[in-house]
């Protein structure tokens, strides 16, 4: 992308409860949306983030807001909400892949060849806690997420867009418990704060 400095950089995040920064006392200075934002200077921000949100829910009410923007750079983050409902729909993995396959396309069919378009994977939920408080074990929940973050890797390698491996990173929880916020599930802010930096790291890196 080169300097930023000589035109108004507009940044679009498609998100869901944690672009909205559930999980910390003050979500529209805390949460990571704005945190990535000030890291990488973005003069517009629009935060598409609602909490709950599926990637077909965001399909439906975020992607169209998003190809209005001409945006210079763009974040999805949308994969624990679909991951989680496989508990109630085994297949939902089928149609999560179908629904990123096409969200990548139109995104980076009609934005410009410049932008940046970065998509987070699922992080080491096995690290967790209110996973196996609920009885599911870490064993399980590591294949799933290996599973799914397979997928997501070449969905986005497809679309030539850029992967954000949360998984990798996150791996560090386990000796940072204070990512997680009192409800045992969103991160917290120091959780936000390391979020976003580990997407602007891969910003950073080209």
């Amino acid at each position: 992308m080169g300097s930023t400095s000589n035109f108004l950089l507009t940044y679009v995040a498609l998100c869901a409860s944690d672009g909205v920064g559930v999980g910390t006392s003050q979500p529209s200075k805390d949460g990571w949306v704005p945190k990535f934002a000030s890291l990488i200077n973005a003069q517009q921000t629009v935060n598409l983030g609602r909490s709950g949100s599926t990637l077909a829910d965001a399909l439906r009410q975020q992607l169209p807001r998003a190809l209005e923007q001409n945006a210079h750079v763009i974040t999805i983050w949308l994969a624990v909400n679909d991951f989680n409902q496989q508990i109630f729909n085994p297949s939902i993995l089928t149609s999560y892949k179908a629904n990123l396959n096409d969200m990548l396309s139109q995104l980076r069919s009609k934005s410009s060849k410049d932008t940046r378009i970065l998509v987070g994977n699922i992080p080491d939920l096995a690290q967790v806690n209110i996973y196996t408080a609920f009885g599911i074990s870490k064993q399980f929940l590591s294949a799933q997420v290996a599973l799914w973050n397979d997928a997501i890797r070449d969905i986005v390698q497809k679309n030539q867009c850029e992967l954000v491996d949360l998984f990798a990173h996150w791996k560090e929880l386990a000796t940072h418990p204070e990512y997680i916020s009192y409800d045992g599930f969103h991160p917290s802010a120091h959780g936000y704060t390391r979020l976003a930096d580990v997407f602007y790291q891969q910003y950073s890196h080209n």
